[in-house]
């Protein structure tokens, strides 16, 4: 499929997406298939650098400004620029207990993003029941692509931890116009293709047998695939709050990232007919 992706042309409007090779031909479907949180722990780090050289699943890698290890791993990240899309994950909530990400701007400029503790607003209800004016998001989104850009990383494209612009009023637009100004891709326009992934289980093989069964429901369609590869670390261990007790998100990140690095994608993109797509070959995304 590889070659294939290489002679198609896209038509976009909106959501609804026709994808169509030069020979006339129909293919089956296109998966945006999306690692966030680079630069959250050194487990993901990890995992998603070592998804990027399997080759066989990720195409998008979303990084998180604000995360503890977006330092440690940009260096070996930004090579790969040219072959995947990297993007900013705006992030305005912090959603674990313990773990905690601070905001780059001055919290003078965006007192509305922030609970009484500095921090995030942990849950979106938080986030929107502060009602920040878009400008104070706007500003911390600025800083974010600052640092990202400061540590080397081409970004290409937007889009939100937490989905923020369905919490915050007049978000949606100021953003998208604010990535034409920058000139980014605004990749929060294909929200509405990610409708859930496969179902986690016990092992990783009953997790593979969920992801086939996944796969088999896509009946030609363009989905998003959002995953979070992470390798099982006491880093991960820390990604729980009380709708996610401690080792649950550790799990099943570990499992999405045996998943990215599992040669077995080779073989499912033919057999379903999926073509794996950056958010760079989709028009709409410039919208």
């Amino acid at each position: 499929m590889k070659n294939k992706s290489r002679n198609l042309k896209c038509f976009a409007k909106g959501f609804a997406i026709l994808i169509i090779t030069e020979g006339g031909g129909s293919i089956n479907g296109i998966l945006i298939t999306r690692a966030d949180d680079f630069g959250s722990a050194k487990a993901a780090n990890a995992a998603i650098l070592k998804a990027l050289s399997a080759g066989c699943l990720v195409r998008n890698v979303s990084c998180m400004a604000v995360g503890s290890q977006i330092e440690s791993g940009a260096e070996a990240l930004a090579p790969w620029a040219s072959q995947v899309d990297l993007g900013l994950h705006l992030t305005v909530n912090a959603e674990w207990d313990s773990l905690k990400w601070k905001p780059l701007s001055p919290p003078e400029a965006i007192p509305a993003l922030l609970d009484e503790t500095g921090n995030f607003h942990q849950t979106s209800l938080g986030l929107e029941r502060a009602a920040p004016p878009p400008e104070q998001v706007l500003r911390e989104a600025k800083a974010q692509l600052d640092r990202l850009t400061a540590l080397g990383l081409p970004i290409t494209y937007v889009d939100g931890h937490m989905f923020p612009y369905l919490y915050v009023p007049g978000l949606e637009p100021a953003l998208r116009q604010w990535c034409r100004e920058k000139g980014l891709l605004y990749a929060a326009a294909y929200d509405s293709l990610y409708q859930g992934g496969p179902a986690f289980g016990p092992s990783y093989e009953a997790f593979s047998q969920s992801v086939e069964q996944w796969l088999g429901t896509l009946h030609g369609q363009t989905r998003l695939y959002v995953m979070h590869p992470a390798q099982f670390s006491p880093e991960t261990m820390a990604f729980a709050n009380r709708d996610f007790p401690a080792g649950v998100v550790a799990w099943e990140r570990e499992l999405e990232y045996r998943s990215a690095i599992d040669p077995v994608w080779t073989e499912r993109t033919e057999r379903f007919g999926l073509t794996l797509t950056r958010f760079r070959d989709l028009p709409a995304a410039r919208t």
